[in-house]
């Protein structure tokens, strides 16, 4: 993300309740790569997703979109962070956890729907 996208997704995100988020996302070390997850059913999830380069809809299935496009992108320097609804969000941490990849939730959007995460780093058991 290059610093007009951090500045757009933090204007963006800040009703969403994302912020700490996508700060993580903007100071992330050089030349990884940033994969967003949302859930397109609510506006604050359409709108955390649109200046990402790389922005995947949950709404229908997350684990098939973990199995069918994001396990194949895992690799040291990229993060996953999404916006998705608290079920969604259980799915894609086990998927997570199961591929030995740490998953940390956020904040809470204003009216507690959606549920900001990141997916990064190796699992420390």
């Amino acid at each position: 993300m290059n610093r007009r996208e951090c500045l757009t997704a933090l204007a963006l995100t800040a009703s969403a309740g994302a912020i700490p988020l996508i700060s993580l996302a903007c100071t992330g070390g050089a030349g990884g790569e940033t994969l967003a997850v949302y859930d397109g059913r609510f506006a604050e999830a359409r709108a955390f997703a649109r200046p990402m380069d790389h922005a995947y809809d949950c709404r229908h299935d997350a684990a098939g979109l973990w199995f069918g496009q994001l396990a194949h992108r895992r690799h040291p320097g990229v993060r996953i962070i999404g916006l998705t609804t608290g079920a969604d969000a259980m799915v894609l941490a086990d998927c997570a956890r199961r591929a030995g990849q740490a998953f940390r939730s956020g904040a809470a959007s204003g009216d507690g729907r959606l549920i900001a995460w990141t997916i990064a780093g190796r699992c420390i058991v």
